[in-house]
């Protein structure tokens, strides 16, 4: 059974490419905003010490691991809320507090975060995802301390005012525009996941719908932030040069006496079952088509997510990939074809894309990708595919583990979303016991038309038929 809905949007020809596909570089990987959390699930590398987790009075979660081969430091300071956290009404709200961060703290003015960290050699920077939101710093050893002065008081200290409301507004329609609305691919992002998601909020954009970021007032911000930008629903991540020691000892000198509430208990939310596939064609001012397609699966801590990584690699990781080999390589109805998972705390997503070549039907293009999909459904893959998937699964973990960053980003996904400190190293011995048997059952048991997602984008006047060669067994 398929029921398909068609949305028509045109948007405008503009030279810049951003969000999900990177036209101007022809880029081979899509760039949804939650990617920064999704692919980081590896083993703390051996250049450094185990974790160390204490956590404090308030609730507050302190990680640590030493790193002595660089005089460098990495604080990641999150709070465990994200767009999921966002009711109807309220989308954007958790980028607007992001935002609002920089506006100013009881001790610090507006800008003068950056400038201290700046003017010591170090970066900083902040985020808001689907499950996670993050204020990052890398600075030099010496300037540990500061950092942690400086995280201590926004954490308790965020003077929220009108005004501040209305800069930290500005700040989110400006990042919604230049990435969603002012590029032609910007669209397709956000179409997608809304199709994905219709009852789960990971439907709607990092950024919020505009009407609700017009409607979000000082009352709603400081209720909100109370709530979750709080020690209790914090956890601070250190890894670098320093005595673990004595930073957990100056951390609970700072962040211990801060007045913190119980966190708000989050009810999970299941996304309604499709009756079938689920479809969406976008008429956009492009040269060429471009479609991707995915599936619903679980969240990041289900048994099944090690074999989809695996899946997902035999698909369309490398220029190897079955994927890639039909499309790219012997049909040559595609330029570039890449996909992944996006696994989060609730369910994901897997996916696969193509930009295609001027002349490929969108309908041909489809055909081939579903035919490679249906093929792993129904024979078992070869010892060589599941032995080199695995090695390709390994490399990605410990290539994710070879910065300071990478490593306060593992460990606090790993934490903060499964709740288990070893998911690292259980994912791992995960794929290393996968069968073929697995990748064809599991292959299976979530690549069916009523699992599917697929959002076209084509140019005008360009027709797709998909009655005939649409796969709606």
């Amino acid at each position: 059974m398929s029921i398909k809905s068609s949305y028509y949007f045109k948007l405008p020809l503009v030279p810049r490419y951003a969000i999900l596909i990177n036209m101007k570089r022809m880029a081979s990987k899509i760039l949804f905003q939650i990617i920064p959390l999704i692919f980081l699930i590896s083993p703390i590398a051996s250049a450094g010490s185990e974790p160390v987790e204490t956590t404090l009075d308030n609730g507050m979660i302190l990680l640590t691991m030493e790193d002595h081969s660089i005089p460098l430091v990495a604080i990641r300071v999150c709070y465990h809320v994200g767009i999921k956290n966002e009711c109807p009404g309220l989308t954007g709200i958790t980028s607007i507090c992001e935002a609002a961060g920089w506006q100013g703290t009881r001790l610090f003015k507006k800008g003068e975060i950056s400038r201290i960290i700046q003017a010591g050699g170090g970066y900083t920077t902040s985020f808001t995802d689907w499950d996670v939101s993050c204020f990052y710093t890398k600075v030099p050893s010496g300037m540990l301390d500061t950092v942690l002065v400086l995280e201590s008081d926004r954490m308790s200290g965020i003077d929220i005012t009108a005004e501040r409301l209305l800069l930290a507004k500005d700040i989110v329609r400006k990042k919604r525009l230049a990435e969603v609305e002012s590029s032609i691919y910007g669209h397709i992002n956000e179409e997608f996941f809304s199709l994905a998601y219709r009852s789960h909020p990971y439907g709607h954009n990092i950024y919020g719908w505009p009407d609700d970021i017009d409607r979000i007032n000082l009352d709603d911000l400081k209720q909100y932030m109370r709530a979750n930008f709080q020690p209790s629903n914090a956890m601070i991540v250190i890894a670098g040069d320093f005595d673990s020691e004595s930073v957990t000892a100056r951390v609970r000198q700072l962040f211990g006496g801060l007045y913190s509430e119980p966190p708000e208990r989050w009810r999970p939310i299941a996304e309604t079952k499709s009756l079938g596939d689920r479809l969406s064609v976008i008429e956009a001012n492009v040269g060429i088509p471009v479609f991707i397609m995915g599936y619903h699966i679980p969240g990041i801590a289900h048994e099944d997510i090690p074999v989809l990584r695996l899946i997902n690699n035999i698909l369309n990781t490398g220029t190897s990939s079955r994927i890639y080999r039909r499309m790219v390589t012997e049909e040559k109805s595609a330029m570039v074809i890449s996909g992944g998972i996006i696994n989060a705390e609730d369910p994901g997503l897997i996916y696969n894309y193509a930009i295609l070549n001027f002349d490929s039907p969108v309908e041909e293009g489809i055909r081939q990708m579903e035919d490679e999909i249906r093929r792993i459904k129904i024979d078992h893959i070869t010892d060589a595919e599941l032995e080199k998937a695995k090695n390709r699964a390994l490399v990605d973990f410990y290539m994710s583990e070879r910065t300071l960053e990478d490593k306060t980003v593992t460990a606090a996904t790993s934490c903060l979303l499964t709740g288990d400190s070893d998911f690292r190293e259980k994912m791992i011995t995960k794929i290393k016991s996968v069968t073929r048997d697995d990748i064809l059952h599991t292959a299976q048991k979530y690549f069916s038309p009523s699992n599917r997602i697929v959002v076209i984008v084509r140019p005008p006047g360009d027709v797709t038929d998909l009655d005939d060669d649409y796969d709606v067994e």
